[in-house]
């Protein structure tokens, strides 16, 4: 706890933290927080919308964004969600930098992060398993200005209510240069307690590159040949039919390529891009942006 105490903000007011035994009290205010078996409850939403960014047309942007695979981290040994592209994206050396994970779940990557010698903070807004370092919301991060450097959220802003909102708050935490990667749900069923959001690739840019980052590229993480067979048919009962219809969407994604490039190449056009395509449909899309701006000023402007 007086690790986090330096970089805890008053999720009301912005005011700077202290404990007193089992509460962490706003300077200024003397709004009192809960701390519940060691994790103080911060979870303040937004009480109003207050969304003030510039208009941005994404058109000529998408056009040029990189749709490709990051370099692939070479560990076997990578947590649930952080798949070996992502990461690539702060790599091994750690040197005490500090990693905030926005909706942490169980905090499956903390040993990961923390091996490779960040210090990493987990903030959720439900308790799972050990529950999170600090309990908040998503839209409104407990957490002061450019205190972070790479700040992460995986398979959960399908899961806000204003993405935009949240993704303000991630470019708001992170230094100038920081890093934010992740990934979004697209071709994928409703799940959990509630989906709000799943966005294409256009959708998640326009979402980044509105919050001020530069978007440094995006790429499928997951096929909508198996996104839609998991999502339909779940469990064990639904074993035959997920594998089935795995088998089928597969067959008929590769007849239709094939068949397309033929009248292509008749016709004088390109082939289909077979990354292009993946981006289109895929189950879930992973991106890679970065704060090259301080706090208040959007890269789009």
């Amino acid at each position: 706890m007086e690790d986090l105490l330096p970089i805890l903000r008053c999720p009301r007011t912005g005011a700077r933290l202290e404990r007193r035994e089992n509460a962490l009290i706003a300077q200024g205010s003397g709004t009192t927080y809960p701390i519940i078996d060691g994790i103080p409850d911060l979870r303040y939403p937004p009480v109003r919308m207050k969304l003030d960014v510039p208009w941005f047309e994404p058109w000529d942007e998408l056009e040029r964004l990189d749709l490709s695979f990051p370099p692939t981290q070479r560990d076997e040994k990578l947590p649930y969600h952080l798949d070996r592209h992502l990461a690539s994206i702060p790599g091994t050396a750690g040197a005490g930098r500090v990693v905030l994970e926005v909706g942490c779940g169980e905090r499956q990557c903390e040993d990961w992060f923390q091996g490779h010698g960040f210090r990493y903070i987990g903030l959720d807004f439900d308790r799972r398993g050990p529950g999170p370092h600090v309990q908040a919301d998503a839209h409104n991060l407990p957490v002061a200005t450019e205190s972070v450097d790479f700040c992460t959220s995986m398979a959960v802003y399908e899961h806000l209510a204003s993405p935009l909102t949240a993704a303000l708050e991630a470019h708001r935490v992170l230094r100038v240069g920081g890093e934010f990667f992740g990934s979004a749900a697209f071709v994928y069923g409703f799940h959990d307690r509630a989906s709000f959001h799943h966005m294409s690739h256009a959708g998640l840019f326009w979402t980044l590159r509105s919050a001020g980052f530069d978007v440094i590229r995006m790429w499928p993480d997951w096929r909508y040949t198996s996104s839609i067979p998991e999502m339909a048919f779940r469990g064990l009962p639904g074993a035959p039919w997920r594998i089935a219809t795995r088998a089928t969407l597969s067959v008929a994604e590769a007849s239709f390529v094939g068949v397309s490039n033929i009248m292509r190449r008749i016709a004088g056009k390109p082939a289909l891009s077979a990354m292009q395509r993946g981006v289109h449909f895929a189950g879930s899309i992973s991106f890679h942006a970065r704060k090259s701006s301080p706090s208040g000023q959007c890269a789009t402007s």
